[in-house]
């Protein structure tokens, strides 16, 4: 019988694993399931971070301007977070092979026409839809995975599988930049297309199918529903709250929709036979623990990856892919550290290995905080490396971990549960370090106008005249000052000052004899606007290693705590992750 009827080919014993086998009766082999599986998961990354790179590119293409381009983005983040437990849902339901395939076609589909959109709103439109063929790649990979990999290989494929985020972290901004740079912004959505081809076809003679027959086939429309609408509220209020306002009608009626969409949805699953999300699932520690830990890891996360691109963009004065290219030790360490955790995961504790890894993720950030205007970019990246070993300690044993007592049957709902959770935590980790950096940056950067401007007073070797026409010129430059992203406060104030052609306006050898003077006093002002800047993000980098602390502890009460064994359904089996106990 196929797995398509029986995900075992032999009634499992106890700490057996189930074999899988393929339509044509062979057992499939779980490492070409994994790298059959990569092609799309690994695109559905991508296209969260490639985008960033081409936005101006768009702007410039489409005649449109930067605050409607957002929207390339956040189209796809927001459908991306919506869907992710109902699509893991429909696949425990249906099929989770035949829902991945699907969303691989809508992936690919949604590509073409993001490539071949004539204005900035169908390319919006496009993007939402190919968000769709994404919500099904991420969590329902997971669950195949841990579906068809015996225990004792399981860590292995998950590391791979978490590492890939971190490669599409690094790889997607540079390869964004050399599309955009050698062709244009449409090219990052063509090069999807093959790669989804070849995807599909691995998937469909590589991985079997992993449906369970007990799985009832009713649809929850109301759960759905109510379940899609709470989302979106709560994550659309998240992402424009900075923009909006927090307490503008707006925001406050998206969190009161979101509140009385979710009650509704527990009012509807608690009456359903077999709902969306089964509530129980909550009652298993390792997976609400592991939910709660990935949430605080999402928040935290954002100050290594998007607030430490802004500080080599803004702060240190880099385009953008030099920027990309100078985090690289955050993705490479952590692809380098989720490999080598998974290839050991029988011999480590998971719940001690993810609560190490947030550990060293606070460490990290604990270590960024301590730099300052003079850190060299050599002694930022072994810091940023600290970043890299906690991201991959969390990717590779997080998701595992949460899973380990999951009824088989659920492992698609809870995968997308899981991810839900995560990608919750990266749009409230945006909307709450954009709202620290944009808070301080006025702060810090008005403080050091003020600084400056006694600098330039307090110079006797200048003529006064000179001085206060400096100091008016700084004065003036409070008004070109743009919250919302701190660039013209620090690139502005930073290389705006070119102070020494002052002095060509001095006739006669005096102008030429004041030059040194001026070039020393631009430095110091520069040096002002740039450590106002830097500990602007230092202010972010404090507040992610505060929630990551607090997300350690989290863990670290889960991993000190005896294990106790979860209540499973009747006929249900957990899936046993590799452990060294």
């Amino acid at each position: 019988m196929s797995s398509a009827q029986n995900p075992a080919s032999q009634p499992s014993q106890a700490g057996e694993h189930p074999t899988f086998t393929l339509h044509n009766g062979k057992i499939a082999n779980p490492w070409l399931v994994l790298i059959a599986l990569m092609f799309g998961f690994f695109m559905s990354l991508l296209d969260v971070t490639i985008v960033n790179i081409a936005l101006s590119d768009i702007v410039t293409k489409l005649n449109t301007d930067l605050t409607t381009a957002t929207w390339v983005l956040n189209a796809y983040s927001l459908v991306f977070a919506v869907l992710l437990v109902s699509v893991g849902r429909f696949a425990d339901q249906f099929g989770r092979k035949l829902a991945f395939m699907s969303g691989m076609v809508i992936f690919s589909l949604g590509s073409l026409l993001c490539a071949v959109a004539p204005s900035i709103e169908i390319l919006i439109a496009a993007r939402a839809f190919q968000a769709i063929g994404a919500a099904a790649l991420n969590p329902i990979s997971l669950a195949i995975i841990i579906s068809v990999f015996p225990p004792q290989k399981r860590g292995g494929a998950i590391g791979l599988w978490g590492a890939s985020s971190g490669i599409a972290t690094a790889i997607g901004p540079v390869l964004g930049g050399f599309l955009v740079e050698n062709f244009d912004w449409r090219a990052i959505f063509f090069v999807n297309i093959p790669f989804c081809i070849i995807g599909l076809i691995l998937v469909a003679l590589f991985v079997p199918e992993t449906r369970q027959p007990q799985a009832s086939k009713g649809i929850d429309i109301w759960g759905l529903l109510t379940l899609s609408l709470s989302m979106f509220s709560l994550v659309l209020a998240i992402m424009q709250g900075n923009a909006w306002g927090w307490t503008s009608p707006t925001i406050l009626g998206l969190f009161g929709a979101m509140v009385i969409c979710f009650i509704l949805f527990i009012v509807v699953e608690t009456k359903q036979h077999d709902p969306i999300v089964d509530f129980s699932l909550f009652k298993i520690r390792s997976f609400t623990t592991s939910n709660i830990s990935m949430f605080l890891f999402g928040i935290a996360a954002q100050g290594a990856f998007l607030m430490t691109v802004l500080y080599y963009i803004n702060a240190q004065g880099y385009d953008q892919l030099s920027a990309a290219y100078a985090i690289l030790p955050i993705p490479l360490t952590s692809f380098v550290i989720s490999a080598i955790s998974g290839a050991f995961s029988r011999f480590l504790n998971q719940r001690v290995m993810g609560a190490i890894g947030l550990g060293m993720l606070t460490i990290g950030f604990i270590l960024i905080y301590f730099t300052n205007v003079d850190t060299s970019y050599l002694d930022m990246a072994w810091r940023l490396a600290f970043l890299g070993v906690g991201i991959g300690l969390c990717f590779q044993n997080f998701p595992s971990f949460a899973l380990t007592d999951v009824p088989r049957a659920k492992l698609g709902v809870g995968s997308g549960i899981f991810n839900t959770f995560r990608q919750i935590g990266f749009a409230l980790g945006i909307a709450i370090l954009i709202a620290v950096f944009t808070n301080q940056i006025t702060v810090n950067i008005d403080q050091a106008r003020q600084e400056s401007i006694q600098i330039v007073r307090q110079d006797n070797k200048l003529p006064a005249q000179l001085r206060d026409g400096i100091v008016t010129g700084l004065e003036k430059s409070a008004n070109s000052t743009d919250a919302s992203t701190g660039e013209a406060s620090t690139a502005s104030n930073q290389n705006s000052f070119d102070l020494t052609k002052l002095a060509d306006q001095i006739p006669g050898p005096a102008g030429q004899a004041l030059k040194p003077e001026l070039k020393s006093l631009n430095e110091r002002i520069s040096h002002q606007f740039k450590t106002g800047a830097i500990d602007t993000f230092r202010t972010t980098w404090l507040i992610a290693a505060i929630i990551g602390a607090i997300g350690t502890i989290v863990s670290l009460l889960t991993a000190i705590e005896k294990r106790k064994p979860a209540s499973q359904n009747a006929g249900e089996q957990p899936v046993v992750v590799a452990s060294p106990h």
